[in-house]
């Protein structure tokens, strides 16, 4: 064979190939070998096979007679000790989330009375705001001579302050806070360190007082002349005590001078404590005082 015939079987060749006839091309290999080889061509056609699924495989009769011969496993009594056990958690989760219910309930209901102690005295001060009556009490300053009196309503406020969301948001604090004024004047003078103790009461007290100083020639304090004018600010803030059920009343210049705190239950918080607590506040006939926890 020469080399055009060579030529001409590897166009061939490419061409079977190209047109993706790949038996054909096997097939003419074969013929060129057994050409210059003398190898005898194949005559056996290849098929594929198709998919890629294999037989399952199966155990032999031994493995199987293990697998058929292997013991259940054994099941948890019922009674047993777990059983006691799962008992006594349920028991527990069940008292815990009762106990839970009830002082949430207990909480809920000290905050609608706080509430309603809140929208009480924002009322009273609306109305006495405008009615601006006299005050029957006095208050005793630094001695028994030395009295406030004849004091009216001047102005007063109410506020409240809730817990966080996280903590359930609820009214932990009410303010009721107003102020009585007279028409008296008083000038008192003190010397040396009694100046700093006189003012820090009047601060403490929360009263207005203007003071003028005299000092040596070293600065040094010599004496004080105050100037107090017969206003009284009165501060009253009822405290929610969720875990006692209790409310803290803490007070200042209520009916004296200086700082008061009681307590009273949570359930005696309403129409008719809140009344008496006002006539208190009008310096009236009351019995606020029945309610206190002793």
């Amino acid at each position: 064979m020469n080399a055009d015939t060579l030529d001409a079987e590897a166009e061939a060749l490419l061409a079977d190939i190209n047109s993706f006839d790949l038996e054909a091309a096997r097939k003419r290999v074969q013929e060129i070998d057994s050409r210059y080889t003398g190898l005898p061509r194949s005559k056996e056609t290849y098929h594929e096979v198709p998919g890629n699924d294999f037989p399952p495989v199966r155990l032999g009769g031994q493995a199987a007679d293990v697998q058929k011969n292997e013991e259940p496993l054994p099941t948890v009594r019922s009674g047993g000790l777990l059983d006691q056990l799962r008992g006594e958690v349920e028991t527990r989760q069940r008292a815990a989330e009762d106990a839970f219910e009830r002082v949430d309930a207990a909480k809920t209901s000290l905050d609608r009375r706080l509430r309603a102690a809140f929208e009480y005295f924002h009322d009273l001060s609306t109305q006495l705001n405008y009615l601006k009556p006299q005050v029957a009490r006095n208050y005793i300053f630094l001695d028994a001579g030395d009295v406030f009196r004849n004091l009216a309503w001047l102005e007063g406020f109410a506020d409240f302050r809730t817990q966080a969301e996280s903590d359930g948001g609820r009214i932990e604090r009410v303010t009721f806070g107003y102020t009585l004024k007279g028409g008296g004047v008083r000038i008192i003078e003190r010397a040396g360190h009694a100046v700093e103790r006189l003012r820090q009461m009047l601060f403490d007290l929360g009263l207005r007082f203007e003071c003028v100083e005299r000092r040596n020639r070293q600065r040094e304090l010599e004496l004080g002349t105050f100037t107090v004018n017969d206003e009284i600010s009165v501060q009253v803030v009822w405290r929610a005590d969720f875990d006692n059920r209790q409310v803290v009343i803490e007070s200042r210049n209520l009916e004296r001078f200086g700082f008061a705190s009681c307590r009273v239950p949570a359930e005696a918080v309403g129409p008719e404590l809140l009344d008496e607590f006002g006539r208190l506040v009008l310096g009236k006939e009351n019995s606020f005082r029945s309610f206190i926890v002793r």
